[in-house]
C-alpha cells in the first residue's frame, strides 16, 4: 500500500505499482483527501488516517504500508496506532522531528513560488522536471497539483508525536531517505526509536527518493514485501 506525498497523488507511484505488479504483488495506492481524484475534498487528519484505514481493511492479508514525505509522516501515525495490522512499514523522506516552527517553515518552503506571477502550476512542474526528469514531474503531478491543503498539512506535521509513534510500530521498519535529502536532519533519532528498524539511504537521491530512483525504490519495496519473522514469535 503507497501513500503519495503533499501535493501530488496516486500517480507519483506509477512505476512502482507497475514494477510490483510485474512481480506478483497486489498494490494499492488511494488519493488522500484534497488530492488527485479528490481534490474537492477538504485535507484532515482524520480523513487522511480514514483512507488508510479503509485500504488496510481491504486487503486479504496484513499489507506493507509506505508513505513518502506527507505519506510517510501519515504511515509512522498511522502505523503506530493501529498494532497487528501491518506485515511492516516503509517511510521515506520524512526523518525530521516536526515541531511546530519547522512545520511553518516547511509550509512556506512548498508554497513560496505559488507567490509569483505567473501560472504556478506549471512553473513548479518545470522546475520539479529540472530536478528530477519530465517524466517524474509527469508522475508527481499527473493527478494535479493540490491547492488548499497546505495549511492543514502544517498543523498535522507539527501536532505529531513521531518518536512516540515509532515506537509502537510491532512490525519491521524501513526507513528510506535520498542521499540528498533536506529531511534527513534526524533520521538517527528515529531509528533509535525503532523497536525493529532500519536506514536504507539511496545514492545520489534527493527528495521524493522515488521518483529520483525508481527502480532502485521498486526494488526496495519488492525485497521488503517478502514474509519474514515478525516481532516476538519464534522462528
Amino acid at each position: 500500500m503507497l501513500i503519495h506525498a503533499i501535493r501530488s497523488s496516486r500517480t507519483m507511484w506509477k512505476g512502482q505499482r507497475r514494477r510490483l505488479r510485474n512481480w506478483g504483488f497486489e498494490v494499492i495506492a488511494p488519493d488522500l483527501p484534497g488530492h488527485g481524484l479528490r481534490r474537492g475534498e477538504t485535507f484532515t487528519l482524520d480523513g487522511a488516517l480514514a483512507t488508510i484505514d479503509e485500504a488496510v481493511s481491504a486487503c486479504e492479508q496484513p499489507p506493507l504500508l509506505v508513505g513518502l514525505s506527507l505519506g510517510g509522516y501519515l504511515t509512522l501515525h498511522w502505523a503506530g496506532t493501529h498494532p497487528g495490522r501491518l506485515s511492516g512499514v516503509v517511510a521515506a523522506d520524512c526523518t525530521i522531528v516536526p515541531g511546530p516552527a519547522s512545520a511553518r517553515l516547511y509550509g512556506l518552503w512548498i508554497t513560496m513560488k505559488d507567490f509569483l506571477p505567473g501560472d504556478s502550476d506549471s512553473r513548479v512542474a518545470r522546475s520539479f522536471a529540472r530536478r528530477h526528469s519530465r517524466k517524474a514531474a509527469k508522475r508527481y503531478y499527473g493527478g494535479g497539483r493540490a491547492h488548499g491543503v497546505v495549511r492543514a498539512v502544517v498543523r498535522l506535521i507539527g501536532g505529531l508525536d513521531l518518536l512516540a509513534d515509532i515506537a509502537a510500530i510491532d512490525v519491521p521498519l524501513t526507513l528510506v531517505n535520498g542521499e540528498h535529502d533536506p529531511f534527513r536532519r534526524h533520521e538517527a533519532l528515529f531509528l533509535e526509536a525503532a523497536r525493529d528498524g532500519e536506514l536504507v539511504i539511496l545514492e545520489d537521491a534527493g527528495h521524493i527518493a522515488n521518483l529520483s530512483r525508481p527502480k532502485r525504490f521498486a526494488k526496495l519495496l519488492r525485497d521488503r514485501a517478502r514474509p519474514r519473522t515478525p516481532l516476538g514469535s519464534i522462528a
